[in-house]
């Protein structure tokens, strides 16, 4: 309410409250900063769930079937970047590429001993080379839409996609070879039967994140939840 005053001549007038003193511009902006604050938090939320959303959804698979012999092959000139499984259809022989990531020997039988396999499951990436050596023929299938799995064959798993993020005793099934994740966390040795000379394990127990890649040389492992 405005208050009366009187000067000292006996002249009368109304004092009027300054603006930034009246109770509703603080109602005002008290509201208006509750309102921005609200959709600050919207758009974060929104833009944290795209990132997500971006980063768990698989990429196209963009390869493409062919059967390769014997020989040194580029990616993207002699076969299509993209995901496959690699299948020795006629002999058997080493399946490397230039960079070392793949090293296995594959075959139209397992055998243990060797550290044979029948089949190897990995990204083959466009400029990378690859070679395969005193193997007759391998096919080189695309693989079909990633879901989660708890029996895997030899190959790279991307934690994600492949295998639901959690953790998990890793046992072997069949066959003997490394078992690695791709930040380190996981470097074993792992068999059917343990051999202490050589460090060989039947199990580990591990956890498994979000973006790890599981790569493993052995014919069959199984992840049980813990």
């Amino acid at each position: 309410m405005a208050k009366k005053m009187v000067d000292k001549d006996g002249n009368t007038y109304v004092q009027v409250k300054p603006w930034y003193k009246r109770w509703w511009v603080w109602v005002l902006v008290v509201i208006l900063i509750f309102v921005i604050g609200s959709a600050a938090g919207s758009d974060d939320s929104s833009s944290s769930s795209s990132s997500s959303s971006a980063t768990s959804k698989p990429v196209k698979n963009t390869a493409k079937e062919v059967t390769l012999g014997a020989g040194t092959y580029k990616v993207g000139q002699d076969i299509k970047p993209g995901r496959y499984v690699v299948t020795a259809t006629n002999g058997s022989g080493n399946f490397t590429n230039k960079s070392g990531s793949i090293n296995v020997i594959l075959g139209t039988s397992e055998d243990d001993d060797a550290g044979q396999i029948t089949s190897y499951t990995t990204d083959l990436h466009k400029g990378e080379t690859i070679k395969l050596e005193g193997i007759q023929s391998a096919d080189f299938k695309p693989t079909s839409k990633p879901k989660y799995q708890t029996t895997l064959s030899a190959g790279s798993w991307k934690v994600g996609q492949d295998i639901k993020p959690g953790r998990y005793e890793i046992k072997a099934m069949q066959g003997s070879g490394n078992l690695t994740t791709s930040d380190g966390d996981v470097n074993e040795i792992l068999g059917t039967e343990s051999d202490s000379d050589s460090g060989q394990v039947t199990h580990v127990t591990a956890n498994l994140s979000n973006g790890q890649t599981l790569n493993t040389d052995l014919q069959q492992i199984k992840l049980i939840k813990k």
